[in-house]
């Protein structure tokens, strides 16, 4: 079980997905891009003029993994998400110890595809309504994606080669059931 490289790659994946859990997705923050009490030049119709940006001007929203929370209140509960995760980690994991049946681990591979393009998605869609939402609003903002956004799309990519894995034992144990 351990020394197959499989293991190792579906180990990866439920790392992913346990690091997704304190991670966020993106953070926005509203009113001003720049720090309170910094200046920056503005370039008006030949002008430069210095302006100031007060302090309190600006909000922050965060979207992480189980809502959006606008300055530490939870505006809209996105526990789904969470519910995807921990069962693509959970999958992961069972995948790991059913080695002894390597059909059911290509099948659970193909699930776990399928909820990490669910949650792909999810975070995609997530991220777009809030900055449809925010260009509606009319006001100045900056989003800070994070790493968290691509964690999904590397899991598939380890998924994949556990994939690959498990179908190169079923192929060696076919191969070696005609030499006998």
């Amino acid at each position: 079980m351990w020394q197959r490289i499989q293991t190792l790659y579906l180990l990866i994946v439920a790392g992913l997905m346990g690091v997704m859990f304190f991670m966020d997705f993106a953070t926005v923050t509203v009113g001003s891009a720049l720090p309170a009490g910094t200046t920056q030049m503005v370039d008006e119709e030949g002008t430069i003029t210095r302006v100031t940006v007060p302090e309190g001007v600006e909000q922050e929203i965060v979207f992480g993994l189980w809502g959006v929370s606008q300055n530490g209140q939870r505006v809209v509960a996105t526990v789904y998400m969470g519910i995807l995760v921990a069962l693509t980690m959970g999958v992961a994991l069972v995948t790991i110890f059913l080695f002894r049946k390597r059909g059911v681990q290509v099948r659970l591979c193909f699930v776990q595809a399928v909820l990490l393009l669910g949650i792909e998605g999810f975070v995609a869609l997530y991220i777009y309504k809030l900055k449809e939402g925010l260009e509606a609003m009319g006001g100045m903002f900056a989003i800070r994606y994070s790493l968290a956004d691509l964690l999904p799309i590397v899991a598939l990519i380890f998924v994949y080669l556990a994939f690959r894995g498990i179908t190169k034992d079923i192929a060696l144990v076919k191969s070696l059931d005609r030499i006998r």
